[in-house]
């Protein structure tokens, strides 16, 4: 089983949507595919035996193009919108030309402007009107018969029908049979431009959806000073591999993931992480990709080449996300399969109620017309995708990076957080609680402790070590070194009573030291617990949304870390079966850890929530991944955005049913000429896109 994005071309509505769907789907050799009208891509699932080829014929032979949306074809793709674009911009403004004299035409008609009446003929008028209709109105005639071939229908077939009907109309009844009146070769035309116009304006607007992930692509730098035999090469990093050793200048954007080597520095990460506090870094810490160096000059050693960066990780995340089909667009899907007949079979009745009541047959067919080009399947196919992906790059911007698109939907009905304690709560780091001995030993222990990686030992590293000789570590138990001629001994209370010394109150978070014979001091350590974990789970009680906090330690050290978050149920010695049990069994339930370790305590919530340092995205499981790890006051603005998010949805789908629900009525009545028909039309869709963009304005 393989999984593959592609960019599709051609698509205007829901209905296509559905239709090349509906085709991947049938396909024996791909097991699952979802198709994104805003995003204009389709990801697919397929077995190993099925080339990219059969993906693209399939496509193809639904009536459409497919690309492979990968690293090679980018530069294909790139091309082929661009030409797209072009060539849309350029029909709407040619058709516009040759439209414009026959609305002037229109208004000397009516205001009797002789010098102007030359477009009032109704011959000028169908010479101005077939290039309209048939070169820059052919693609509604592709779009439609390629539709119909399938047996299906789409926007395209409205437009191709509702224009036909006009155009042919105004041929027959008016050139042929002398009925000057029943001449609207204007309004063919003018459907058609329209159209065009809408198209335009929704292209420009579906970009600034997708603004987010263009931004993020801004930050990745094109060249980085590589450092190699002592020298500065100014090389383009793409061609940069791991481990190679560069150089990151005061006011310059860091260029790859990064461990510093040499230097320290202050570090605005903001655009990353949401946070808005430079952090300073120093040596053998990490740096993401697109931070800004603020004030240092460091050497480091390049962890992730740029395809496995940061902001390369975080792009695909969101891709990915915007390419997953929520809930919610389900039944709109449902309602797009059977909107086009039904607006069909609406025009129909249209137009022969007004045939029988008016005895008008030109009349009738206007009145048809109107239905056919008002009806509008377009916004219901973007309500849903466009709020997606507005509200995935408004996470991203706050630090919180949506994975799947289902979590925008789910996270507004959590009834219970459940936090794993290690990393979530707390750091993962300890501080001194206490030390029990002299300052002289102190320094000993220190000393000892920095040729230690364990995370106690991490603690004691700000004091200038002493010199240790025959340093050895003791597995499970500590370590031992010579300093100043004396033997010194620093781990737990299994090493202690090797050298026969009781330490009666043993505890998990101490270190003893103790020569040969003597214990000298007893360093004790506390978790060091979230700066806004209390307040975030307090913001939670006030939601009406209960808390749990799932830990491997025992009750004790369990309460003792509840006495300063106050969580509604503490589970204290849970392994990572226990903590996924747990989650399995609590309804509407958000699980909220490290994304490695307890993965399958995410995968068995309803919402999985990974703190991560926006380095490893990859590696972590979850919907959601939090890239600042220490700021659990992101899970309340997870919930806001999902709240705002699934109410835009909602708003949009209300107005777009609205829109038909008033428009088709008024059309079918006579109320609504055709050509304002087709200006509603146009703008419905931009105006649920514009809708969405909407969300950009809102505080999370």
């Amino acid at each position: 089983m393989k999984t593959q994005s592609f960019v599709i071309t051609g698509m205007t509505c829901a209905n296509c949507v559905m239709r090349v769907d509906k085709a991947l789907n049938d396909s024996d050799k791909i097991l699952e595919a979802s198709v994104n009208l805003a995003t204009e891509k389709a990801k697919v699932v397929m077995q190993d035996d099925c080339d990219v080829e059969t993906v693209i014929e399939t496509v193809r032979q639904a009536g459409y193009g497919a690309i492979v949306d990968d690293k090679a074809h980018r530069e294909k793709i790139r091309q082929a919108k661009e030409r797209a674009e072009k060539n849309l911009f350029w029909s709407f403004v040619l058709s516009a030309i040759l439209t414009m004299p026959m609305l002037l035409g229109m208004v000397a008609g009516t205001l009797h402007v002789h010098s102007l009446m030359i477009f009032h003929n109704p011959i000028m008028q169908l010479i101005l009107a077939t290039p309209v209709q048939f070169i820059f109105g052919a693609r509604f005639y592709k779009g439609a018969y390629m539709a119909l071939k399938n047996k299906s229908a789409n926007m395209d077939v409205l437009v191709a029908l509702g224009t036909s009907v006009a155009y042919i109309s105004s041929l027959v009844f008016g050139l042929f049979m002398g009925n000057m009146s029943a001449v609207n070769f204007e309004s063919a035309a003018v459907i058609i431009t329209l159209v065009l116009l809408g198209k335009n304006l929704e292209n420009r607007a579906k970009k600034n959806t997708s603004a987010a992930i263009y931004s993020l692509q801004k930050k990745q730098a094109k060249t980085v000073h590589l450092l190699k035999d002592n020298q500065e090469i100014e090389t383009p990093v793409e061609t940069i591999a791991e481990n190679q050793v560069i150089l990151v200048k005061p006011g310059e954007r860091v260029p790859l993931d990064l461990e510093i080597l040499t230097g320290r520095a202050s570090f605005d990460e903001s655009s990353l992480t949401g946070e808005a506090v430079p952090v300073t870094k120093t040596v053998r810490q990490t740096v993401m990709e697109g931070a800004v160096n603020l004030d240092g000059v460091i050497t480091a050693r390049v962890i992730h080449t740029l395809d496995d960066s940061a902001i390369s990780q975080m792009m695909a995340a969101m891709s990915e996300a915007q390419a997953i089909k929520p809930e919610i667009q389900k039944t709109a899907d449902r309602i797009s399969a059977i909107f086009v007949p039904v607006v069909l079979g609406i025009a129909l009745i249209t137009f022969l109620l007004t045939a029988i009541f008016t005895k008008d047959i030109s009349q009738a067919l206007l009145h048809a017309t109107s239905v056919l080009v008002i009806s509008c399947p377009c916004a219901l196919g973007l309500a849903t995708p466009t709020a997606v992906m507005v509200a995935t790059g408004l996470g991203a911007r706050n630090g919180i990076l949506i994975k799947d698109a289902n979590a925008l939907e789910h996270s507004k009905h959590i009834s219970t957080v459940i936090f794993d304690k290690t990393g979530t709560i707390t750091t993962g780091h300890f501080q001194l609680a206490n030390w029990s001995g002299s300052d002289e030993d102190f320094q000993i222990l220190a000393s000892l402790e920095s040729f230690s990686n364990h995370p106690l030992a991490q603690a004691l590293k700000q004091t200038e070590p002493l010199p240790v000789s025959n340093f050895q570590e003791l597995a499970g138990r500590g370590l031992t070194g010579v300093i100043q001629g004396q033997v010194y001994f620093a781990g737990n209370a299994d090493l202690m009573a090797e050298q026969g010394i009781d330490v009666s109150a043993s505890s998990d978070t101490s270190i003893y030291l103790a020569t040969a014979t003597n214990l000298l001091g007893i360093a004790t350590f506390s978790s060091e617990i979230k700066a806004d974990a209390a307040q975030t789970i307090a913001d939670l009680a006030r939601m009406g949304i209960k808390t749990t906090m799932l830990t491997g330690d025992n009750e004790t050290a369990a309460a003792k870390i509840n006495a300063f978050v106050n969580v509604d149920t503490v589970i204290a010695q849970a392994n990572p079966v226990k903590k996924a049990q747990v989650v399995s069994s609590t309804a509407d339930a958000m699980m909220v850890g490290d994304g490695i370790n307890d993965s399958v305590a995410l995968s068995s919530a309803l919402v999985g929530v990974a703190m991560g340092s926006g380095s490893d995205i990859a590696m972590q499981s979850g919907d959601v991944v939090i890239t600042s790890e220490n700021s659990l006051s992101k899970i309340i603005s997870l919930i806001r955005l999902s709240q705002k998010t699934v109410g835009k949805i909602h708003q949009n789908y209300f107005w777009a049913f609205i829109y038909n629900l008033v428009g088709i009525p008024l059309a079918a009545f006579g109320l609504l000429n055709p050509m304002f028909a087709a200006l509603a039309m146009s703008l419905s869709s931009v105006s649920v896109i514009v809708s969405s963009l909407m969300l950009n304005t809102k505080k999370i």
